[in-house]
């Protein structure tokens, strides 16, 4: 029996349970597990228990084992979890275990930063493809990748066979390239521009402001470290995110 076996789940396969509905909230921990447990595996750590690693991540015992619970059976009484095959299942879950090509929507100073940022590469995402309309950057190529004109969107990205997307363009016309992306198939869109725009259906999209969070950062600096700010409204529970 694999050392796998052993810890309540295959290797080579995904639990067998599919969740009836998950919330993002789970799903941002398990991403955070994830990164734990391979930080762990690249100290030499075999096993873990669910204390253990509720610690670390700054969660309870009783969260990490529901937000597990949601996807399977994990880890077993003696030894806990196998901290490199946990990690693997839980890329399958996410699907990051395999590459995507990731399309990018803007190569300006942050978009040309972005696709010299090789956390993506490491976390199972490719910019695969970039695009602008300027006509001075079309045609040529940044960190490997040619730029393409957006009026040819439709058909590059059939091309390159890509369904997820990264915003970092200009905000006039936001709106109708959003429309064009994911009507050319794209489901998943990673928004840094600070214009927040209407995820048509099927398409889902995380907004990422860099500077309202340097605006919370200010807030919580100058209010004594934060001390007198609640990181959640009354009757919730608290953020697992934040620290202060």
């Amino acid at each position: 029996m694999s050392a796998s076996e052993q810890n309540g789940f295959d290797a080579t396969t995904p639990p067998q349970r599919t969740p009836k509905r998950v919330s993002l909230q789970t799903v941002e921990r398990l991403s955070v597990y994830r990164k734990v447990l391979e930080e762990l595996d690249r100290d030499g750590v075999e096993n873990i228990h669910s204390h253990q690693l509720a610690e670390l991540v700054g969660v309870t015992p009783a969260q990490l084992r529901r937000d597990l619970a949601s996807f399977g059976t994990f880890g077993n009484i003696s030894r806990g979890y196998n901290v490199y095959q946990m990690g693997r299942t839980i890329s399958r879950i996410l699907g990051t275990d395999a590459s995507q090509s990731v399309a990018l929507f803007g190569v300006g100073d942050l978009g040309r930063a972005l696709l010299s940022y090789r956390g993506f590469e490491e976390r199972g995402f490719h910019i695969a493809v970039a695009f602008d309309a300027d006509g001075e950057k079309v045609g040529r190529v940044f960190a490997g990748r040619r730029c393409y004109h957006v009026d040819h969107l439709e058909e590059v990205l059939r091309e390159f066979d890509v369904h997820m997307a990264i915003l970092a363009s200009r905000p006039e016309g936001l709106q109708a390239l959003v429309d064009r992306v994911c009507g050319a198939g794209v489901h998943a869109i990673l928004n840094f521009v600070p214009k927040r725009v209407n995820a048509p259906g099927g398409c889902f999209i995380e907004e990422t402001d860099i500077a309202s969070k340097l605006e919370m950062l200010s807030f919580l600096a100058r209010t004594e470290a934060g001390s007198h700010v609640s990181s959640h409204a009354p009757g919730e529970p608290a953020a697992e995110g934040m620290t202060g």
